[in-house]
């Protein structure tokens, strides 16, 4: 195992194959499952499997991954998402926000009320804010709980963080492949004909950009959003202001659409998000998830009853363009966030949908519903219930 883990450490190439190859592998077993099993999940499973067995926790550092590098990825990849966003599209996308706002109340009422009932106040209080979003919200929970000497809720709070792409990822595949039937339904029917007519209206002009100068364009506004970040103190995550800065870059012709694309760094770059996301599952040990592995699951299910329920209500508000599998396609993005969310949106569409321009219309409704949930559950409210919660441990 030592002479394994030195071979590892002084090879990145060997480090970096390791990653790809298990990656292939959940690529592989998501397209032979037609997309029902999302290939993170199966990423994540045996990543986690060899990390408990014969893989170093350092894989990310001997592969090169993780540091600047994700950081840099992160940045070009969300300014590119907001280049696949039309005006009318991020207009519309109020409805997700107040969708997603729905979700979140339904989550941590349910999570709060009966998580207490079962497994105390603490306990509950320590998860709800956490399977709201990510890694800030656990970060500020975990601390509060530790500084009070509750260590119990502060596990929880860290294994929620581990675990809710657990259940995430699966109903979240589920629930986006019936919106990808439904609206495949829609497009054999010409319900979407008006969507691709207004989508060719608005077509920009031929862009020329080679690609340095499409590079440092999105550059240029990952730029920017870290200044706004540091000038506003983090009150605007630079992640968001990337989002927005691509966005209207895009609409004013300074960057074209589908940027990385054209630009033929796409591919790479979602490799290197991709890779340095799944090998942080190197800390989950069995040792710090099976004291509270039962507290946590069953918080997961309660929430994913509240979530179900906040998706049926919110189906009936807004009935005329939100079904149901839409709503809680939304809703569920609490437990994932960018970039898992958009992966098994890709996933879900690449493995039902053949004809490349339905691709491209069913794409431009499915991914920024997505996307702008991930932003709002996971990088904006979550830390402010985290901020209000935390005084109730």
């Amino acid at each position: 195992m030592e002479a394994f883990n030195s071979f590892l450490a002084s090879n990145q190439f060997a480090s970096l194959f390791i990653v790809v190859a298990i990656m292939a592998v959940g690529d592989y077993v998501s397209k032979l499952a037609k997309g029902k099993i999302p290939s993170g999940l199966v990423i994540m499973i045996l990543l986690v499997a060899g990390f408990w067995t014969i893989l170093p926790a350092q894989l990310a550092d001997y592969a090169g991954l993780g540091g600047k590098i994700y950081v840099l990825s992160v940045g070009l990849l969300i300014t590119h998402l907001g280049t696949l966003i039309s005006k009318e599209q991020m207009i519309q996308q109020w409805k997700t926000v107040v969708i997603s706002l729905i979700g979140l109340v339904f989550l941590c009422g349910f999570v709060v009320v009966f998580g207490s009932l079962l497994f105390g106040k603490a306990n509950a209080v320590a998860a709800a804010p956490v399977l709201a979003g990510g890694a800030v919200a656990a970060a500020v929970m975990r601390e509060t709980a530790t500084a009070l000497g509750n260590n119990e809720a502060a596990l929880v709070a860290l294994v929620c963080m581990t675990l809710q792409g657990l259940v995430g990822m699966p109903v979240e595949a589920f629930a986006l492949r019936k919106q990808v039937r439904e609206l495949h339904q829609q497009y054999l029917f010409g319900k979407l004909n008006a969507e691709i007519k207004e989508e060719e209206a608005l077509e920009k002009k031929k862009n020329t950009d080679t690609t340095y100068v499409i590079l440092a364009k999105l550059l240029i506004c990952c730029i920017l959003a870290s200044l706004i970040q540091t000038v506003t103190n983090g009150a605007l995550s630079m992640y968001v202001v990337c989002l927005i800065l691509g966005f209207v870059g895009c609409t004013v012709g300074f960057l074209p659409e589908d940027a990385l694309t054209k630009a033929n760094s796409s591919g790479f770059l979602m490799f290197v998000l991709f890779g340095t996301l799944f090998c942080g599952f190197s800390s989950t040990t069995p040792e710090l998830i099976k004291p509270v592995l039962l507290t946590v699951l069953s918080l997961l299910v309660i929430g994913t009853i509240g979530l179900a329920i906040a998706a049926f209500i919110s189906s009936k508000i807004f009935h005329k363009d939100e079904s149901f599998a839409s709503a809680f396609g939304i809703v569920v993005n609490a437990y994932l966030g960018f970039p898992l969310n958009v992966m098994i949106a890709n996933e879900a569409i690449e493995s039902q949908i053949e004809d490349p321009e339905e691709k491209k219309v069913i794409s431009s409704i499915v991914t920024p519903k997505v996307l702008v949930a991930g932003f709002v559950c996971v990088t904006i409210v979550s830390v402010l219930i985290a901020g209000v919660m935390k005084s109730w441990l």
